[in-house]
């Protein structure tokens, strides 16, 4: 077990490597540049498998804790930046609510929710050592309670998914969040950090297969045409 999980982080770290180049090559298909969210988010998820695949080989230290805050800044950053993804795939859905204006709100409301995370979480963060599993990390001393922002987060995105099964039935993103809510709802004390990395990265195939689906019925079509298009 001392082996398993920093080999499967190490896994991740890989796997999502190659999704980071996918989602790279989606978004500039795209013709969006909230898609380039995408590629950040996979970049920081790659960073948190490596930083948990090799936290034994750095040791515990200050290089370690120095590592261990800058993911837990990523973190805080990029999960509200779920938002955007999720409105930005509406849009190219066709949801009638998913305009202009509410494309630019979310942006808008990623920001907040992030500086709010930052300003509750991350000032005056204090880290301490744990070394189970096999992984060596540094993780929150105190906890303030559940994460208030990524549930908000998660249940936007489920809310998403819902609508894309509805309006395209692709149930692709509906599967991923539901799978990344249970899997970030085990805490890792009790089964380590491999379920909520995995279920972050099932999250993650599922965004990209989501962008790679409503790419495929049009970028600037009308909804009913471009399915029209599709079955021809």
């Amino acid at each position: 077990m001392s082996v398993l999980y920093p080999l499967a982080h190490l896994s991740l770290f890989l796997l999502e490597w190659i999704l980071l180049g996918l989602a790279i090559r989606l978004w500039l298909k795209s013709n969006s540049v909230a898609m380039i969210v995408l590629p950040i988010l996979l970049a920081s998820l790659s960073y948190d498998n490596c930083l948990l695949a090799g936290g034994r080989l750095v040791g515990e230290g200050e290089l370690l804790l120095f590592l261990s805050k800058l993911r837990f800044l990523l973190h805080y950053l990029t999960v509200p930046m779920f938002v955007v993804v999720g409105v930005e795939l509406a849009h190219r859905a066709g949801a009638a609510w998913a305009t202009t204006l509410t494309r630019t709100l979310s942006w808008l409301t990623a920001l907040g929710l992030a500086w709010v995370d930052i300003a509750i979480n991350y000032l005056g963060l204090q880290l301490v050592p744990v070394d189970a599993w096999g992984v060596l990390r540094y993780q929150v001393a105190v906890l303030n309670g559940p994460p208030i922002i990524t549930i908000i987060v998660n249940v936007f995105v489920l809310l998403i998914g819902i609508g894309l099964y509805i309006r395209l039935r692709w149930q692709w993103l509906l599967v991923g969040t539901v799978v990344a809510l249970v899997g970030n709802s085990i805490p890792s004390s009790v089964v380590g950090t491999l379920p909520g990395s995995a279920s972050e990265f099932v999250l993650a195939i599922s965004l990209l297969l989501t962008e790679n689906r409503t790419q495929s019925v049009g970028l600037s079509l009308p909804l009913n045409q471009a399915l029209r298009e599709e079955v021809i």
